[in-house]
């Protein structure tokens, strides 16, 4: 097993928030953390490289770039994965990543994912590793989630943080969980936007929620109109 890892540019961190987000339910997380970077314009720090995942190349406006990259700055850290560990290599990815937010005096660790329901209505949940983290999520005014479970990598990531005494949330956005849902996505930020006290512009990841949600009307439609019985269709050449 390897994992390093890799930063480019030394950095002297200041008991920094780190946020991760890795595939999920809905991409919920990793559409948040990635807009999160572009919105707050993060520079990148480096990346991870593990033998734990397939060595896929990712490709963005037409230049490669590692599936797990790190970006920040002395206060904020965050962790993207474009591609999901398999379930039995969260432990040993969370494992290093706790070994490395402990060795540079992480203040939070917020993780992000969706939960999937039927009906989405907007709805943001907590999830607080102590009383102290419960309660700051309840003053932001976060509905705490009173039972559930959450696996992948943020599952292992929240009980590494958890065995290691570093203050973590989690927060999960109602998601469908069958399409990207920047919509979802968007509703996260604006508690993130309180957790890190930062101001974040969501409207483009609004407009692009309705772009999806367009789309799938207009096929929604033409899957109805093509299943219609033919009896149903008038024949052009009376009318």
């Amino acid at each position: 097993m390897m994992i390093d890892i890799v930063l480019k540019k030394e950095i002297e961190f200041k008991e920094p928030i780190v946020i991760e987000g890795f595939p999920g339910v809905g991409l919920v997380g990793h559409i948040a953390a990635t807009y999160l970077v572009s919105a707050l314009d993060v520079p990148e720090l480096g990346y991870i490289r593990t033998d734990l995942l397939p060595q896929i190349s990712m490709v963005m406006n037409g230049k490669v770039i590692p599936p797990i990259r790190i970006y920040g700055n002395e206060e904020l850290i965050i962790f993207i994965s474009d591609l999901a560990f398999p379930d039995d290599k969260t432990y040993d990815m969370a494992d290093k990543l706790g070994e490395f937010m402990k060795n540079n005096n992480v203040r939070t660790s917020v993780s992000l994912a969706g939960i999937g329901i039927n009906t989405p209505s907007g709805k943001v949940y907590g999830v607080g590793s102590n009383d102290e983290m419960l309660k700051k999520l309840q003053e932001l005014g976060i509905e705490p989630l009173n039972m559930g479970s959450i696996s992948g990598g943020s599952g292992a990531l929240l009980l590494e943080c958890y065995r290691q005494g570093i203050s973590s949330v989690a927060l999960l956005a109602e998601t469908q969980g069958n399409r990207p849902d920047p919509r979802a996505a968007s509703y996260m930020l604006d508690y993130i936007s309180k957790l890190i006290n930062k101001k974040i512009d969501t409207n483009p990841l609004i407009k692009e929620a309705e772009q999806i949600e367009s789309t799938l009307s207009n096929l929604s439609k033409d899957v109805v109109q093509n299943a219609r019985p033919k009896s149903d269709v008038q024949d052009t050449m009376y009318i």
